[in-house]
């Protein structure tokens, strides 16, 4: 019996470990465009960075730090969609209220709003635009429109007075 256990136990793992990759693949490529979505938005935030910070401010580019912020957004990012992936399968799926790629893109759609507000701070400062476009202050003004009191709690703890 122990030599038969030793025998099947390690190709019972490797034929598990196989399904898990495959499995793991077929989620991979089921979220591609999500992905691909991820480093475009990661992109033009570097692209846009370097040319408010080297060229508008004239401040010196450091390559190391550079790449430290965008390796962590997109890590940041993809978390995101894991999450919602992972929401999705273990919650959303089984009760029926959407399926694990609806539910992987609203976790990409909340990295997608923390994203467009530094994207378009970028774009407002290199084209010189003083009314700054922020999905930040409107959720906020929305807030304080309902709730007055935390709204300005919130505006209050972020400093965003405007």
């Amino acid at each position: 019996m122990e030599k038969l256990l030793h025998t099947i136990a390690p190709q019972l793992a490797v034929a598990g470990a196989y399904s898990f990759i495959g499995e793991i693949k077929g989620v991979v490529f089921e979220l591609r465009w999500m992905l691909v979505f991820i480093i475009v938005m990661i992109i033009a935030d570097f692209v846009l960075g370097i040319i408010d910070s080297v060229v508008k401010r004239g401040e010196d580019f450091r390559f190391s730090r550079a790449g430290r912020r965008t390796m962590c957004k997109f890590i940041e990012y993809n978390s995101y969609l894991v999450l919602g992936f992972m929401l999705g399968i273990a919650i959303l799926q089984p009760v029926g209220i959407c399926s694990y790629t609806v539910s992987a893109m609203c976790g990409l759609g909340l990295a997608f709003i923390f994203e467009f507000d530094s994207i378009m701070e970028h774009i407002c400062v290199i084209h010189g635009i003083k009314n700054k476009v922020s999905i930040k202050r409107l959720l906020v003004g929305y807030i304080k429109k309902k709730y007055n009191t935390a709204g300005e709690i919130i505006e209050e703890v972020t400093g965003d007075k405007k």
